[in-house]
């Protein structure tokens, strides 16, 4: 049997903070779930990768007993503490769960003063931490979004790393300084010649192995899934609650979720929901954008303040956790997602798996995700999203069509396949 060592880091710091709970944490969450479920391997969590720390060694640990999961799987701290602080890191990392929490609900101010909470425990975590990590327990180790440890750390562990998108390298100017230099860590971490890598597409695979150079051979495809969290719903009731949960109004309207950043062409969509309004001001409709607030994004808000249209018809939901986007998706009359470049594109198949008729780019890999399920439209296009929109807004039977083939074309993806496909990486590289 194949043991295999997965790092679970980013579901521990999911714990702590909502905002962390991206589609990346949807991904290493859904994965692992499904690895554990096989009678073939043995999957082993662990919170450790290059740059972990205390902080994600005790949310980790924390986040396993808030699933109620301490007994169903097999976690390997890979850090002991010296003096016995343990309960300590345990006090202050729920302290700032709750800080964090209670900000994101009612006072945003005090956010950034919740995150730096950590900083005297890491400090003092130096002198009193010490990596219990040991290579000889595994065959495989999995890093699933953080940079490799060093060989030295790993030894003879045959190592994989997945690979979402190379944004930051093909578009550093849509990120900070620090998050291009976080991303490039993750590459540098990767042995060319003896790791292994997933991509979540084949568009990612060419764009990886296109920069690297590395062998596509050691290089594989284990495409993504929506939750089983995400299905149609089609009581009325249902869904016009979960609106006024979210105080989102009832009226017809158009759905976009994502990270409220450059990167999503969220000014274009607003430009083109804009010029809609302006032709037909006595159009009934609304823009509903989902998502938590990301950075350079201040002309998105300027945006929609500065034109009357849109401040009466646009609306930011802010965050809304998976249990209740399936009413929420359900809700629109069509799912819009202009992305300038997706490494998968989780949202679109999201609102497909719930009947929900979806516009996005026929750019990088939303094509192999939607193919032909949804309107497929240039991201830079004004007349192409404008006409996708007036198109399902005005278009009911259309609506219908598209929205049985979502359904249908969201079959083909599952998690069930994406660990599947991940198992036979682990296999050919224990082989190797």
């Amino acid at each position: 049997m194949i043991k295999v060592a997965y790092d679970i880091s980013t579901l521990g710091q999911g714990y702590i903070n909502p905002k962390a709970k991206t589609g990346v944490y949807r991904v290493v969450e859904s994965l692992f779930f499904e690895l554990l479920k096989s009678s073939e391997i043995e999957t082993t969590a662990i919170p450790f990768n290059q740059i972990s720390t205390i902080w994600e060694n005790t949310s980790s640990s924390l986040y396993i007993k808030n699933q109620n999961l301490e007994k169903q799987i097999l976690f390997d701290p890979c850090f002991t503490s010296r003096f016995n602080l343990t309960p300590i890191y345990q006090t202050a990392i729920k302290l700032q769960r709750q800080l964090i929490q209670f900000s994101l609900k009612k006072y945003p101010i005090l956010y950034k003063p919740s995150l730096s909470i950590q900083v005297p425990f890491k400090l003092i975590s130096k002198l009193d931490i010490k990596p219990t990590f040991n290579p000889q327990k595994f065959n495989i180790y999995h890093s699933p979004f953080y940079p490799i440890p060093d060989r030295t750390t790993t030894q003879n562990l045959h190592r994989v790393l997945t690979i979402y998108d190379l944004l930051p390298i093909l578009t550093p100017q849509n990120f900070t300084k620090n998050i291009c230099s976080k991303y490039k860590s993750i590459i540098n971490s990767i042995d060319r010649h003896q790791d292994w890598i997933t991509c979540i597409s084949e568009n990612t695979k060419q764009d990886f192995c296109n920069y690297t150079g590395m062998n596509p051979e050691r290089v594989f495809v284990t495409p993504l899934a929506a939750s089983d969290n995400f299905y149609p719903i089609t009581d009325l009731e249902v869904i016009f609650q979960k609106l006024k949960q979210y105080q989102i109004p009832t009226q017809p309207y158009l759905l976009s979720l994502c990270t409220l950043e450059p990167r999503k062409n969220l000014n274009f969509l607003l430009q083109c929901f804009a010029q809609l309004l302006a032709q037909d001001p006595s159009l009934e409709i609304n823009l509903v954008l989902v998502g938590v607030s990301g950075w350079k994004n201040n002309n998105i808000f300027q945006t929609v303040q500065s034109n009357s249209l849109l401040k009466n018809h646009v609306i930011f939901a802010g965050y809304i956790p998976d249990h209740d986007l399936s009413a929420i998706y359900s809700g629109a009359l069509a799912f819009v997602y202009p992305s300038l470049y997706e490494g998968f594109g989780l949202p679109p198949l999201e609102a497909m798996q719930c009947g929900t008729p979806v516009i996005t780019s026929n750019t990088s890999s939303l094509p192999e995700v939607v193919g032909k399920a949804g309107l497929m439209i240039n991201p830079s296009s004004r007349d192409d999203l404008c006409q996708a929109m007036l198109t399902l807004i005005d278009n009911s039977k259309l609506r219908n069509q598209l929205s049985q083939k979502g359904i249908d074309r969201a079959t083909q993806f599952s998690w069930s396949k994406c660990a599947t496909e991940t198992m036979k990486v682990y296999e050919t590289a224990n082989k190797s």
